[in-house]
């Protein structure tokens, strides 16, 4: 008889967390979920709750010592967690820096060093970055470095566990038609979110996880999100160039999804 497999979900509360659960249910996973409440939140298929805050180095380590009582094997350790903040250079509030700075970076990066010793040879990491994890969002600054932040670690990362034979592997969905999406558009998000369609929750939960499933380390919702932010970044100019052309198609985009929420 076969070892049933674990995986440890950060973010499972959150608009794709708990459609990973969903499905990670079907795949016949035992699933442990890290919350910032105590007990098990109402809607999420698990078999654990564990209480982790990002943001409390004390609560990460007092986690990593659950996970590991609980899970003396993890196959899968999936980060999902994240928060943004809009605001410009300038006028940023030093606790909301804080939290998008710990929650997307510092305790990502304080989680995966507490539960890597439990992850066996042949399991993998799956962080869940952003787009503005390789194009920058005016506007969001502080989101943007946290998750080109996360990039970096996860690549050095990946180097790192190669001999014991785990496997590293980031995706980079577009917008998730999330109440994290919306609540973030109503604070004056970029325009450029609309670049592509906001996905469906479930939508974008299918994909990551199929996206997990093979042996790229960097996965992209299509091929021009895979091609064209590189050349942005190497070239500021043709950035430059393009963001007109972007800006009225995010526009028009933006038109229509709205007229679409506004149908219901």
């Amino acid at each position: 008889m076969s070892r049933q497999k674990t995986v440890i979900v950060s973010g499972a509360t959150g608009g794709i967390g708990q459609f990973l659960c969903r499905r990670l249910r079907q795949d016949g996973y035992r699933i442990i979920i890290l919350s910032r409440r105590a007990g098990m939140p109402p809607d999420i298929e698990a078999d654990l709750a564990v209480c982790c805050d990002l943001m409390d180095a004390g609560s990460i380590t007092a986690a990593g010592r659950a996970i590991r009582d609980a899970c003396p094997t993890i196959d899968l350790f999936i980060s999902c967690a994240g928060t943004i903040s809009p605001q410009p250079a300038g006028t940023l509030d030093g606790e909301d820096v804080r939290r998008q700075v710990d929650t997307n970076l510092t305790g990502v990066i304080l989680l995966t060093n507490e539960v890597l010793p439990n992850i066996v040879a042949g399991g993998r990491v799956l962080f869940v970055n952003s787009m503005a994890g390789v194009f920058p969002l005016a506007g969001s600054a502080v989101y943007t470095a946290s998750k080109f932040g996360l990039r970096g670690f996860a690549r050095a990362l990946a180097l790192e566990l190669r001999p014991r034979r785990i496997r590293v592997t980031s995706v980079f969905p577009g917008s998730v038609d999330t109440a994290m999406f919306r609540e973030e558009m109503e604070q004056g998000g970029s325009l450029l979110n609309f670049m592509s369609w906001p996905l469906a929750p479930e939508r974008a939960a299918a994909w990551i996880l199929g996206s997990a499933r093979g042996g790229k380390e960097e996965h992209f919702p299509s091929l021009i999100d895979r091609i064209f932010p590189p050349l942005f970044l190497w070239s500021p100019v043709f950035l430059r160039l393009c963001l007109p052309v972007m800006i009225v198609w995010s526009h028009l985009t933006r038109w229509y999804y709205l007229r679409q929420q506004a149908r219901g």
